[in-house]
């Protein structure tokens, strides 16, 4: 057995947190949204915001 198997699996460490304002979420949301688009995993009358809403 290796020494990394004996010592474990190392557990991740938050270093930082970042805020992002409102128009950045939005900005975000748009830019994902087009990325999805052109994929193919939504169609053109589609929006991520009608994926957010399913539970």
């Amino acid at each position: 057995m290796s020494e990394e198997l004996r010592r474990g699996i190392p557990k991740g460490r938050i270093v930082g947190k970042v805020e992002y304002t409102e128009e950045e979420k939005k900005q975000h949301d748009e830019d994902f949204e087009k990325i999805l688009k052109k994929a193919g995993v939504l169609k053109e009358d589609e929006s991520i915001k009608d994926m957010k809403h399913i539970d």
